[in-house]
C-alpha cells in the first residue's frame, strides 16, 4: 500500500447500523475511504478479492464465519491486506486465534473511536501522533 492517498477500508458486519456507524466515525479526520461494505465473511472475502483494500474491518464473528476462519480466507486471496478484528468482548483466547490466522489487530468494540483509528493507520504503516 502506497503511503499517499486514503487508507482504502472494507467493513464487514451484519449489522447495517454498525457498519454506518463506522464509516460515518472514519470520515472524520484521517484520510479514509470506505470502498465497500459486506453482511458475510463470503461477501467480505469475494470483494477482497476484487477491490483489495487496504484494511478489512472484521467482526470476529459473522453468520457464516469465525474471524479466525474469515482472516485466513481474506489473507489467502490478498496477502497484502491488513485484517483487523472488531469483537465484543476482549476475549484473550478469541484475539490469539485470530492473530495466530493471520490478523493483523484485534479492537475491542468496547474501544473508543481514536483507537481504532490509530490500529488502522499502525496496520496500514501509518503513525500518527497521539494527544
Amino acid at each position: 500500500m502506497s503511503s499517499q492517498g486514503p487508507i482504502r477500508v472494507l467493513i464487514c458486519n451484519r449489522y447495517t447500523l454498525f457498519r454506518e456507524g463506522i464509516r460515518a466515525l472514519l470520515g472524520e479526520g484521517i484520510p479514509m475511504d470506505v470502498v465497500a461494505e459486506a453482511c458475510t465473511a463470503g461477501e467480505a472475502i469475494l470483494m477482497v478479492e476484487r477491490l483489495h483494500p487496504d484494511v478489512v474491518l472484521l467482526d470476529a464473528t459473522t453468520p457464516d464465519a469465525s474471524g479466525s476462519e474469515s482472516t485466513r480466507r481474506m489473507k489467502a486471496v490478498d496477502p497484502e491486506v491488513s485484517v483487523v478484528i472488531l469483537s465484543m468482548n476482549d476475549d484473550e483466547i478469541l484475539r490469539q486465534r485470530c492473530l495466530e490466522a493471520g490478523a493483523d489487530g484485534f479492537v475491542s468494540k468496547e474501544d473508543q473511536a481514536w483507537h481504532l483509528k490509530r490500529i488502522i493507520n499502525n496496520v496500514c504503516g501509518r503513525h500518527t501522533r497521539t494527544a
